[in-house]
């Protein structure tokens, strides 16, 4: 199964170099009679600022450029629902951990997950659950404030999408590689779908936004660890057995 994520005018800018490529995989789909599903981000995002695509507007598009859109299936979906505090190390593993509760549970965000069953959830995720909160204490924030999430909008729904992709095995294309597309990543892992990256079609920001990204992430991490680590929660918020 062929994933294509954000191949949109709207970012043209940033893949205008993979569209021969993209344009010559999704016709050897169409030969070979892969499902192709092809997920764009809506005209706006959740504070209304136009930044995505019109579903008229995608389809206009892939017309005017020749692709052969006839077979996928489209997916709109909105902007970020995993913070980008999640996406690598130990907070990666957290991420998926409970994005996985989230489904099973039916809920939306982390910040609708008990302090208690939280603690536990972070503690199952990795082998040093003081030491993440010694270097994470900015993402212990962003959890509690519900910063990992189910999309708020995913066409169809998330869930049943995951269901219906389940037994494949998924190429991954699009971007940006560390928004969007990680998302759907780290998505799918919680679900237990196999994939991987066609990193020939993977196009990420411009460098200058790449390295504000990364700084901002950096500072967002502590470059030390404390000695002891204090409550994650206010101990009148956990419950004890």
């Amino acid at each position: 199964m062929l994933l294509c994520i954000d191949f949109q005018p709207a970012y043209i800018e940033a893949f205008g170099d993979l569209l021969v490529p993209l344009k010559q995989r999704l016709g050897e789909a169409a030969r070979r009679g892969e499902e192709v599903h092809f997920i764009y981000n809506d005209i706006l995002s959740l504070e209304g600022e136009e930044l995505g695509d019109s579903s008229a507007r995608v389809l206009e598009w892939g017309m005017e450029e020749g692709m052969n859109l006839n077979r996928a299936r489209l997916i709109q979906k909105n902007f970020g629902w995993v913070s980008h505090l999640f996406r690598s190390g130990r907070e990666r593993a957290v991420a998926v951990t409970i994005l996985r509760h989230l489904m099973e549970k039916s809920l939306s965000t982390s910040a609708e997950i008990p302090p208690h069953d939280l603690e536990r959830i972070v503690a199952d995720s990795h082998d040093d659950f003081a030491g993440f909160w010694d270097c994470s204490s900015e993402a212990w924030e962003e959890i509690k404030s519900g910063a990992i999430a189910m999309p708020l909008l995913f066409e169809g729904g998330m869930i049943p999408w995951l269901e219906s992709i389940k037994g494949q095995r998924v190429e991954v294309t699009g971007g940006f590689r560390h928004r969007c597309l990680d998302e759907i990543c780290i998505t799918m892992e919680a679900a237990g779908i196999l994939y991987f990256l066609n990193d020939s079609l993977i196009y990420s920001l411009p460098k200058e936004l790449e390295v504000e990204v990364e700084a901002a992430d950096q500072v967002a991490r502590s470059p030390e660890c404390e000695v002891s680590a204090p409550l994650l929660f206010p101990a009148a918020d956990l419950v004890f057995a």
